[in-house]
C-alpha cells in the first residue's frame, strides 16, 4: 500500500478545486483541504521517493510524464480563455426577434460616453432579468459599472436616491442622478443621456404672490425641492410674474401655491407662455382665485370648493390628520406609470375632469372612497354633512396636453399639471419618498424628457425556457462537478495501467 500513499493527499486537492468552484470562491474549508492535501501528497511523494526516481528512469514513466504536462497545458489554455471571457464577454443572440441585442441606437450613445456612469441595483437578492441587462451594457462600454447593493446594508444610499422598491435601479455619473424603477432598454438608455448631458433644464418658480420660497429651508419653504431638482439634472431658478413674461428660457414654470390669488396680468402671463409651447404646474390650495377656476375650466380641469377630508386612518402612521388626503389611485399616464406609492396631501381642494376641445385632460392621483367634501371652509368638522358635503373619490392631481396644429407644429406641445394642494412638495412632506418622485416625476413629464433621447424598442417575442431550481442544480452539479472530472478520471486509469 505503500505506492498508494500519494493518493489521499492528490483526492483532496481535487476536493479543494470542486469545493472552490462550487462556491465560486476559495473559502477557510476549501483552502484548509487544499493545503492539508499538497501536505499529504508530500508525503506520499517522500515514501515513494526511490520508486519514482527508477519510474522516471522508465521510457513509461517520460511517456506519464508527457502526459501529464499536456494535460496540464491544456487546462492553462482552457483557464486563460475562460479568464479572457470572463473579462470580455462575448455572447450571440439566438432569439428570432433578437430580444437579448441591445439596439443600434443604444449601443451608440454606450459607445459615445465621455464619462463615467455607474449603474447600481438595490435590492435583497439578484434579479437575473436585470443582471443580464446591466451586463449587456457594461459589455458595449468600458465607461459603464455596474453594482449590486443590498437594500438593508445600504440605509443611507436609500435615502438618499429615495429608493423604496426591490429592483430599483440607480444611475449615477458625478453628482447627477436618475432612479430607474422600471428596467427597460429605453428607461437605462434614457437615464444615461440625462446624467451624462451637460444641459440643464430651466425649471422656473413664479414668485411676487405669496407662493413658497424656493430658498426658503422651514417647513413650507422648497429648498428641499431644490436640491432633489439639482440632483436630477435639473436647474430651478425664480421668475416674477408681477414683472414680465415668462421667459422663453424656462423649461417649465411652477407656481407653488397662492393664498392671495393671481393678478389678471399673472393669469394673462401663464396663457400666454402655454400658447407659445410653454408647460405649467399650478398648485392650488383651497379657497381658489376664481379667475384661476374660470382659467382652468376650457382647459378641462374644474376645480371644487370645499377641502378635502380623509376619515380612514391611513396617513396616522406619518402624523398626517384628517385634513391629508392620501393619493391612493394612479392613473394611466405617463406621470405615474408603475408608481404605486401612497402620496400624502395638505390641506386640498378636489378636481374633477370634464369635457373640452382643448386638449386630453388626464387624471394623475384619486384618492379613497373614504374621503369626502367638506364645503364650509370655516368648519372644523370631520364629520360627513349629508346634503351638504360630497362624498368621494377625488382627483387630487390632473394633467393636459394640449396637441399642436399644422400651423405651430414646430412649436413645442403645451402642457399643465394641477394639483389641488402645494403642500405636498414642501419640505414638511418632501421627506416621504413617495411625494418626492411624484414631484420630480411631474417635473420630468413638463420638462418633455420622454420626448428627448429615448431609445425606442419594440416589443419582442419572449421564449424563454423556464428552468426549475432542481434542473438549475442538476446543471452545476454536471458542468461544475463531474465534468471537470473526466479528463483526471482518464488520467488515473491510464497512469494504473501504464503500471501493469
Amino acid at each position: 500500500m505503500k505506492k498508494y500513499a500519494f493518493l489521499p493527499g492528490a483526492l483532496m486537492i481535487v476536493g479543494a478545486v470542486i469545493w472552490a468552484a462550487w462556491t465560486l470562491q476559495w473559502s477557510v474549508p476549501a483552502l484548509v483541504l487544499g493545503v492539508g492535501g499538497l501536505l499529504a501528497l508530500a508525503v506520499g511523494i517522500a515514501a515513494n521517493l526511490k520508486a519514482i526516481r527508477e519510474w522516471f528512469a522508465d521510457p513509461r514513466g517520460i511517456f506519464a510524464i508527457n502526459s501529464i504536462v499536456s494535460t496540464m497545458l491544456l487546462v492553462a489554455i482552457l483557464g486563460l480563455l475562460n479568464a479572457l471571457v470572463g473579462f470580455r464577454a462575448v455572447t450571440f443572440d439566438w432569439t428570432e426577434a433578437g430580444r437579448n441585442t441591445l439596439t443600434a441606437g443604444t449601443r451608440a450613445i454606450l459607445q459615445s460616453l465621455g464619462k463615467d456612469v455607474r449603474i447600481v441595483q438595490y435590492g435583497r437578492t439578484h434579479d437575473p432579468v436585470t443582471d443580464g441587462r446591466l451586463a449587456a451594457f457594461a459589455a458595449v462600454s468600458p465607461r459603464i459599472r455596474t453594482e449590486f447593493v443590498d437594500m438593508d446594508a445600504a440605509p443611507q444610499a436609500l435615502k438618499k436616491y429615495a429608493v423604496s422598491r426591490p429592483g430599483t435601479v440607480v444611475i449615477e455619473s458625478g453628482d447627477r442622478f436618475r432612479k430607474v424603477e422600471k428596467v427597460t432598454e429605453p428607461a437605462l438608455s434614457t437615464a444615461i443621456l440625462q446624467v451624462t448631458n451637460a444641459t440643464e433644464p430651466l425649471v422656473c418658480f413664479a414668485t411676487g404672490e405669496g407662493e413658497h420660497g424656493l430658498d426658503d429651508a422651514g417647513a413650507q419653504g422648497l429648498s428641499g425641492l431644490a436640491a432633489v431638482l439639482t440632483a436630477s439634472n435639473y436647474k430651478p431658478d425664480r421668475v416674477n410674474l408681477m414683472q414680465g413674461e415668462v421667459p422663453q428660457l424656462c423649461t417649465a414654470i411652477v407656481v407653488a401655491g397662492v393664498p392671495n390669488g393671481l393678478s389678471s396680468d399673472a393669469v394673462s402671463r401663464i396663457s400666454r407662455y402655454i400658447a407659445r409651447g410653454g408647460r405649467v404646474a399650478l398648485l392650488l390650495d383651497p379657497p381658489v382665485d376664481p379667475k384661476l377656476v374660470e382659467f382652468l375650466k376650457p382647459l378641462g380641469i374644474l376645480v371644487g370648493q370645499g377641502v378635502i377630508i380623509e376619515t380612514s386612518n391611513a396617513g396616522r402612521a406619518v402624523g398626517a390628520g384628517p385634513d391629508n388626503p392620501i393619493g391612493l389611485i394612479y392613473h394611466e399616464h405617463p406621470v405615474t406609470q408603475s408608481f404605486e406609492q401612497r402620496t400624502l396631501f395638505g390641506k386640498a381642494v378636489p378636481l374633477s375632469i370634464i369635457g373640452t376641445n382643448v386638449g386630453t385632460p388626464r387624471p394623475l392621483v384619486s384618492t379613497g372612497d373614504t374621503a369626502f367634501e367638506r364645503i364650509d371652509l370655516l368648519s372644523t368638522s370631520t364629520e360627513f354633512t349629508p346634503g351638504r358635503d360630497r362624498r368621494g373619490p377625488f382627483v387630487l392631481a390632473a394633467a393636459n396636453a394640449i396637441p399642436r396644429g399644422s400651423r405651430d407644429a414646430t412649436l413645442p406641445e403645451p402642457r399643465i399639471v394641477v394639483t389641488g394642494d402645494s403642500d405636498f412638495l414642501t419640505n414638511a412632506l418632501l421627506t416621504l419618498t413617495p411625494n418626492r418622485d411624484l414631484a420630480v416625476r411631474i417635473i420630468a413629464w413638463l420638462a418633455g424628457e420622454e420626448e428627448t433621447h429615448v431609445v425606442s424598442v419594440e416589443e419582442r417575442q419572449n421564449r424563454r425556457i423556464t428552468m426549475t431550481q432542481s434542473r438549475l442544480t442538476l446543471m452545476r452539479l454536471v458542468n461544475i462537478g463531474l465534468l471537470p472530472l473526466i479528463p483526471v478520471l482518464a488520467g488515473l486509469v491510464h497512469f494504473f495501467r501504464s503500471r501493469r
